[in-house]
């Protein structure tokens, strides 16, 4: 191979000579061709003029051009000519079959110049199309590097980010109960209370994403199973405290991805779902489950959360309703719920269970990201 390398790199440089350079060398290799043919005349059979003359034609056409070639031909068929056929010592042939050898032996010279030319340029352009592949990888290798570097980095800046945002919730969170704590009346320590409750909602959802929401090192997508039942084993720890209350919460959520962006509000719906189930669904104690889904179907996504509580009424039947104070959780939190679904180009209900036993919230949404053609 090293062999190889270097006569690739002897040819290439004799092919760039300036042409007298060139001629002058064929002129020199048909000359010391011609001499050796000579030497040899003894142990070589006559009638075979042109033997060697071809080495001379083929030397030539490799190491410099096909025009070097053809001059090696002519030379060494004047040679020929001059020393070997009759008359000798004449550029005349004398022989009709002489002629025809001749012209035999410049058409096969000219074919050979020719053909090795054309051999060249076709490796001379391999070689060219092979250094430009080399090129196209290197240059998609070095692009691949830089988008990784890149993709590091967001990633780095997203984590940060989410850190920093649920260092301030907590902070928000602690200001807002010591605020409760000094309120002047009961309504607003409760409006203090619940805007506390929603804060700890969004640092929990930030904490899964930061955490163990993540899809590989993908920050910029979760994981949806990992994130739903990571977020509700969360909601729970809040909610039952140390699990005193007579409350089971079963999870089932499938594996999907999702955008950081819509997991926020998916999070935010999760957690005041399955936080007004365990907080208003089983009053004075009673058992229950609350049973969350949250799977694909079809082209969407679709999260449930069913209670087997004391129900709440449907949404249809709050306008009608006689004016009384409502349930809990079917004002200021519907509203919530329905403009988070909003914000996920979906759709929120509510409705009684079967048998009008406990209550299902339904959030369904589109799984492909905005933007996306249908």
């Amino acid at each position: 191979m090293i062999r190889t390398a270097l006569a690739k790199a002897a040819i290439s440089r004799t092919r760039h000579w300036p042409t007298w350079a060139r001629y002058a060398a064929t002129t020199a290799i048909v000359a010391a061709i011609f001499l050796l043919r000579r030497a040899a005349d003894p142990i070589l059979p006559p009638g075979y003029p042109y033997l060697l003359a071809f080495v001379a034609v083929l030397l030539s056409a490799v190491l410099f051009n096909h025009a070097s070639g053809l001059l090696a031909t002519g030379l060494s068929a004047l040679l020929a000519d001059w020393f070997y056929l009759p008359p000798v010592g004449s550029v005349a042939v004398q022989n009709q079959g002489d002629v025809v050898g001749l012209g035999l032996f410049a058409a096969v010279g000219a074919t050979i110049s020719l053909t090795v030319e054309a051999l060249h340029r076709a490796l001379a352009d391999l070689q060219r199309a092979l250094d430009d592949r080399h090129q196209a990888l290197a240059d998609l290798a070095r692009l691949n590097a830089d988008l990784r570097r890149s993709e590091r980095q967001r990633g780095l800046l997203l984590r940060e980010f989410r850190h920093r945002t649920r260092n301030d919730l907590h902070s928000l969170i602690g200001l807002l109960r010591l605020r409760a704590r000094a309120a002047p009346s009961e309504a607003a320590r409760e409006g203090l209370r619940e805007a506390a409750e929603h804060a700890a909602a969004l640092a929990r959802v930030h904490t899964h994403l930061a955490g163990g929401g993540a899809d590989g090192d993908n920050a910029a997508v979760i994981d949806t199973r990992r994130f739903v039942e990571g977020l509700c084993a969360d909601i729970v720890a809040a909610q039952m405290g140390e699990g005193l209350r007579p409350l089971a919460l079963s999870v089932e959520a499938e594996a999907h991805t999702l955008d950081t962006e819509r997991a926020v509000q998916l999070g935010l719906v999760l957690n005041e779902a399955v936080t007004n189930a365990l907080k208003y669904a089983f009053p004075e104690d009673r058992p229950g489950t609350v049973r969350v889904r949250f799977a694909r179907e079809e082209e969407e996504f679709v999260l449930t959360v069913a209670d087997d509580g004391i129900g709440l009424p449907a949404e249809g039947e709050l306008s009608a309703a006689p004016s009384a104070p409502p349930p809990h959780g079917s004002g200021l939190g519907t509203r919530l719920l329905r403009a988070l679904a909003a914000q996920l180009r979906g759709s929120f209900s509510r409705y009684p269970g079967e048998g009008h036993r406990g209550t299902v919230a339904g959030l369904r949404f589109r799984a492909a990201p905005p933007g996306t053609p249908h």
